[in-house]
């Protein structure tokens, strides 16, 4: 209903912008002369000609033959019709249509010199309307451009959150079936962790963007629900947060990988593992750091690894382009670390 009172009222003051116009061209020829005689119907004649030529050459002629490049034809036309319009006042001031003997006609208007500003007037609504269309063509599909832009942009975010959620969600329940399987009583609690994660990523996420503090406290839940399943005395698990959270906004869904990873890579069944978590706020910029254990590799390769950091990776590229954030990814033989950095308050939020 908004968008439909602003169209209408931008309508109209185009129309009255486009009215006031043609009477100030109406004006000119009085303006001109030395002897302006009482308004007469006839004299209307050369702006509204003059109307007629600038409309056509904007509503038919730049569509139909400049914007498909007959250049040639275009400028053949409009000189024509140009030339035309101003052969009947040509004819007259030269005395063809009025012997020059007889005078002027009663009531014509009287000029100390030609007016040239007359012919001027011609070539101006030539150049204005070829302008303001060819100036329209161009913010029209720069708009389509950017619209169509958009639209891909939303697709490709929400395919990729799409991705997030379900590898997410197949890890989860199998961390909570080992607990099932060891009858721990942690389990219930690891159930009821999962139903608010769950919540969060169904209901909160579908948002461009979800406050920093719920997404910090949907990380605390996820570590919290890892902390069930394994021993404290084998694994070292820190999560510290630093800096105001309030105010500050962030695309739902973008830090869990991270952490997903650290707990999927980070851990062995015969080593000691620590995996760390900070998140630091300074002003309107987040420090975002994982690190992790890391151990060589054994067995086949996982045909599902992989999919969170590729997926990160182009998210943030579509999110937070131009030095908005940076990623640094360091890996030695018994660590790996991640350091990401987002400026908040300068990230593009995608049209929903």
């Amino acid at each position: 209903m908004f968008n439909q009172d602003k169209t209408t009222r931008q309508r109209i003051l185009r129309v009255i912008v486009h009215v006031a116009a043609w009477v100030g061209v109406a004006a000119i020829p009085r303006l001109l002369s030395d002897n302006p005689p009482p308004l007469q119907p006839r004299h209307l004649m050369l702006p509204l000609q003059l109307a007629g030529y600038f409309y056509l050459n904007y509503y038919v002629l730049i569509p139909r033959l400049f914007a498909r490049k007959k250049f040639t034809l275009y400028f053949l036309v409009a000189l024509g019709l140009l030339a035309l319009l101003y052969m009947p006042l040509l004819l007259r001031i030269t005395g063809v249509l009025q012997p020059l003997h007889h005078g002027p006609p009663p009531g014509a208007m009287r000029y100390s010199r030609p007016p040239h500003g007359m012919w001027l007037m011609g070539i101006l609504v030539w150049i204005i309307s070829s302008g303001m269309r060819i100036t329209s063509e161009w913010f029209d599909a720069e708009g389509a451009r950017r619209e169509l832009e958009n639209k891909q942009l939303t697709a490709e975010l929400a395919f990729l959150k799409s991705q997030v959620s379900p590898h997410f969600l197949f890890n989860t329940l199998n961390n909570i079936y080992s607990l099932a399987q060891l009858k721990s009583d942690d389990t219930p609690e690891a159930i009821m962790q999962l139903s608010q994660l769950m919540r969060y990523m169904l209901y909160e996420s579908a948002a461009a963007r979800v406050p920093l503090a719920r997404e910090t406290e949907y990380l605390r839940t996820y570590i919290d629900l890892q902390r069930l399943r394994l021993d404290p005395e084998e694994v070292d698990i820190r999560f510290t947060v630093d800096g105001p959270l309030d105010g500050h906004l962030i695309e739902p869904m973008l830090l869990i990988p991270f952490v997903e990873n650290a707990f999927k890579h980070g851990i062995s069944a015969r080593n000691f593992s620590r995996i760390a978590v900070n998140v630091l706020v300074r002003e309107d910029h987040l420090l975002f750091t994982v690190q992790n254990s890391r151990f060589p590799r054994t067995g086949a390769p996982d045909p599902n690894s992989g999919i969170g950091l590729p997926n990160v990776r182009q998210r943030l590229h579509l999110l937070y382009p131009d030095g908005r954030h940076h990623l640094h990814v360091e890996e030695t033989d018994a660590e790996f670390l991640v350091e990401l950095t987002l400026t908040l308050a300068h990230a593009p939020v995608p049209a929903r």
